[in-house]
């Protein structure tokens, strides 16, 4: 397949990121001798070499000229060599403008024949201190290495081999410009004549300036070097044709990272005072230690604190590693809004996980939610943080994580309960389906009295826990859908999708308000739904549809679930009472997920509408369960969902609880992309529509031939536009210039203003050190989660049968000969 043209070869090599202050080398030097890839070469004597003018005029217009921009911060971009052009052969005599522009040429004509150029040596002059000789030499020159034993703990690097080549170049400054003193052309090895591998030699694997660019905006979007080169082979038709690999990308972006982290905690106060002046509420407080470095920090957005109120009855916390340099544990505050989504609620950073550091957290965490406490909160059983939480959330309810509780108890009892079926099925019951404190008690010294482990260490320990964990302590309160931190666990694991544990904070806090902008498109999305769609509904109850009409869509299929599940009960009227009668709910078989095989008491006042279950959902989740409704479609009473039961969180917002929305971010209808993102925009399209006739312009000579006539006429346009940009930015330079020393009298005479308090905190703050961290567990996240699980039982090596292990194995017993124990074991 033909090579698809470099982006920088279509036009000329120049720059699209420079200002009209830059200027073209043909505006510099009018009237001077012809220019050929950034050097001149006199129009007569032997130094002008054997050239013709429609050479040096292609050459030109292959090449044209390299200029740096600000945004690129003056470096010069780096072209890659097109398929089809011949560089011109440097020659003794040749005169550049500057040695960079040597190497350049240089570094051309090597990639043509198919080497990589080093500089070997360069010399200053003894009269006036400044570099007058370079040595531009081929990378295999030097001496062959002796092959060396590599020691055990070196790193085995690949190094290149050395044939001691004499290809080298030679410059000279002459005047105030450079000339070619020596050339020597001829190397002593094979050159490498496929284009597919001229990219892996060194001088040649570089990424051009512009792409750099669009590679930043990859970067930004988290995409990997892996996923980038695969969008850059689009762009130049295949992955061959790019003129670096993925390797050179990833060592890229990993730089990228090191220009936040010098000043990282500057920088990051200095953004949050940025935002602040668009979004007033913006709130963020951070700790510093003896030594102005920073030991915490915290912050939450306005969106979060309008929303708080509504969503206050329950968050979740839990921290999270691996998330920046300083190893510091990252800890966010989620709560659960109206569709049942995780929302951000704010996000710290602490020093270690002490109690001292957590209740400074919770306590910028009130200040910021004008002192208003969460309802309810939900965390892993972490020491540290409840005793926090005793101390700044005075009277709230907590509780543990569930999962990380029964992870421990698989992990201490799991064998122990291996051969105790009876007593894992009823461990499990127990905790799961007892429905007061009282029951579960009760239950609980019937089950270690009758398994006779009311002595095991374990099981006391469970015990004591007992009021954090274990559901029937929790059924009066609102933990919707939850045992479990799986709200943290979940928006950490998704946050790591966005950060590297090496990036800066920097990073990391711009990352995190992507975040929350997928949390918010998602949202938006359920609104839509909910104002404009709508599903078919499951049955014909009359009270199924208000629920459509009341609750949001995500909450309409939760009830709608407990709603199809009244079809795997029965019911029967077990007495009446003053305010209504009891009814007994029980599985027709089996059974039923969520509430296993018991049977549930149902108190129905059907004059006030009043259906009390023993299993609380309502109070814990804010729907009326499947018993409810059994009971109130068998007494016929599905015409209205009573209205007590409507909870306004899960509701549709109506618009007198519609919390206020941040819509600073929103872009008025109509506004187009900022100018560099839309020339970063055009880049891409016009790399890949001429990586696309690349393809049909290479067919033959003919057509290669209009190509070029086309990128001569094109590169001439760009020139004179760039030309009349440079004219006009002069001119108002000029003028500028005139206006400001003018006026520079009266600004001496002005008084800088004093800095507020907070400025000049910020000033002190310096960054953070290294945190120890816990580490990392022995082993990997076993799944399983709420319930105790039986463990998986090993295979015998000899006859792959469980219950016995090849040392007790009766087919091994009884062939001694043919299986050995030396033989299994080793």
């Amino acid at each position: 397949m033909p090579r698809a043209r470099g982006f920088e070869y279509w036009f000329g090599g120049i720059d699209l990121n420079a200002t009209p202050e830059a200027s073209t080398s043909t505006d510099q030097h009018a009237g001077q001798p012809p220019e050929v890839g950034g050097h001149r070469v006199d129009p007569q004597g032997d130094e002008a070499g054997p050239s013709n003018n429609d050479q040096q005029a292609d050459s030109r217009a292959r090449t044209g000229v390299t200029l740096s921009s600000e945004e690129s911060d003056g470096e010069a971009e780096v072209e890659s060599t097109p398929e089809g052009y011949v560089p011109k052969v440097p020659f003794v005599g040749m005169m550049f403008d500057t040695p960079e522009l040597a190497l350049q040429h240089y570094n051309r004509y090597a990639h043509h024949i198919g080497f990589s150029v080093k500089i070997e040596s360069s010399r200053r002059c003894a009269k006036d201190g400044e570099l007058d000789k370079f040595v531009y030499v081929c990378n295999k020159s030097g001496k062959p290495r002796e092959e060396e034993a590599v020691p055990v703990k070196q790193r085995n690097r690949k190094l290149t081999v050395l044939t001691d080549c004499k290809a080298k170049l030679r410059v000279k400054r002459d005047g105030a410009r450079w000339k070619v003193t020596q050339f020597v052309e001829v190397h002593t090895h094979e050159v490498i004549d496929k284009f597919a591998l001229k990219k892996y030699l060194r001088s040649h694997n570089k990424i051009p300036a512009e792409e750099k660019k669009f590679i930043d905006l990859l970067h930004e979007v988290n995409l990997t070097s892996g996923r980038i080169m695969e969008i850059m082979g689009e762009l130049y038709g295949s992955k061959q044709n790019v003129p670096y690999n993925s390797k050179t990308v990833s060592n890229y972006t990993a730089k990228l990272g090191n220009y936040d982290r010098i000043k990282d905690i500057p920088e990051l106060l200095e953004y949050f005072e940025e935002i602040k002046k668009d979004d007033p509420r913006f709130f963020y407080r951070f700790k510093l230690d003896a030594e102005n470095k920073v030991e915490n920090l915290f912050w939450v957005d306005s969106k979060a604190r309008d929303v708080y109120p509504l969503y206050n009855d329950c968050i979740s916390f839990d921290t999270t590693f691996m998330t920046n340099q300083y190893s510091m544990p990252c800890a966010p505050f989620i709560g659960i809004n109206r569709y049942g989504q995780s929302i951000q609620l704010g996000c710290g950073f602490v020093r270690n996980e002490s109690s001292v550091n957590f209740v400074w957290l919770f306590e910028q965490f009130l200040e910021a939610m004008d002192g208003l406490h969460p309802l309810n909160i939900i965390i892993d059983q972490d020491a540290a943080i409840r005793t926090a939480i005793l101390i700044v959330f005075i009277g709230i309810i907590h509780r543990f994580c569930r999962w990380h509780i029964m992870q421990k108890v698989q992990e201490k009892l799991g064998t122990f309960v291996a051969q105790r079926e009876d007593l894992r099925l009823e461990f499990n019951d127990v905790i799961d389906y007892s429905m007061t404190p009282e029951e579960f008690e009760q239950r609980w010294a019937n089950m270690v009295e009758t398994h006779g482990v009311a002595d095991n260490t374990h099981f006391l320990d469970l015990y004591d826990l007992r009021e954090y964990f274990v559901p029937a302590y929790f059924r009066h309160r609102f933990f919707p859908f939850l045992q479990t931190t799986s709200r943290s666990e979940g928006f950490n694991a998704v946050l790591k999708q966005y950060v590297h544990p090496h990036d800066s904070l920097v990073r990391f806090f711009k990352q995190y308000m992507k975040l929350q902008e997928r949390i918010d498109v998602p949202e938006d999305a359920h609104e839509f739904d909910g104002d404009e769609k709508t599903v078919r509904l499951w049955g014909d109850f009359p009270m199924e549809k208000q629920i459509l009409q009341t609750y949001t869509m995500p909450i309409y299929h939760r009830f709608q679930l407990e709603l199809r599940k009244i079809t795997s009960y029965n019911v029967r009227d077990i007495g009446v009472t003053e305010q209504g009668s009891i009814h007994e709910v029980f599985p027709i078989q089996g059974s039923v997920r969520g509430y296993g095989r018991r049977s549930y008491r149902v108190d129905a006042d059907v004059a006030n509408g009043i259906y009390n279950c023993e299993c609380c959902k309502i109070n814990r989740d804010g729907i009326l369960c499947c018993h409810a409704l059994k009971v109130m479609t068998h007494l016929g009473m599905v015409t209205k969902y009573p209205e007590h039961y409507i909870l306004p969180r899960w509701c549709l917002p109506p618009p007198d609880i519609v919390a206020p929305r941040d819509e600073r971010q929103e872009k008025p209808v109509g506004q187009k992309l900022s100018r560099k993102d839309m020339r970063l925009l055009r880049y891409g399209n016009l790399c890949s529509d001429f990586a696309k006739l690349a393809v049909g312009l290479a067919a033959s000579e003919k057509t290669n031939e209009i190509a070029e006539r086309h990128m001569r006429a094109m590169e001439k346009e760009m020139a004179d536009l760039k030309k009349a940009n440079a004219d006009a930015l002069k001119k108002r330079k000029s003028a500028k210039h005139a206006v400001n020393t003018n006026t520079a009298n009266d600004s001496q005479e002005s008084v800088p203003m004093e800095e507020d308090a907070a400025t000049v905190e910020n000033r002190k703050a310096r960054n953070p050190p290294m945190s120890a961290t816990k580490g990392r567990p022995g082993s990997k996240r076993k799944k399983g989660g709420l319930q105790l699980q039986k463990p998986k039982q090993g295979l015998c090596g000899v006859c792959k049968q469980p219950g016995h292990d090849a040392r007790t194995c009766e087919v091994r017993l009884a062939n001694p000969e043919k299986y050995s124990l030396l033989g299994l074991f080793h």
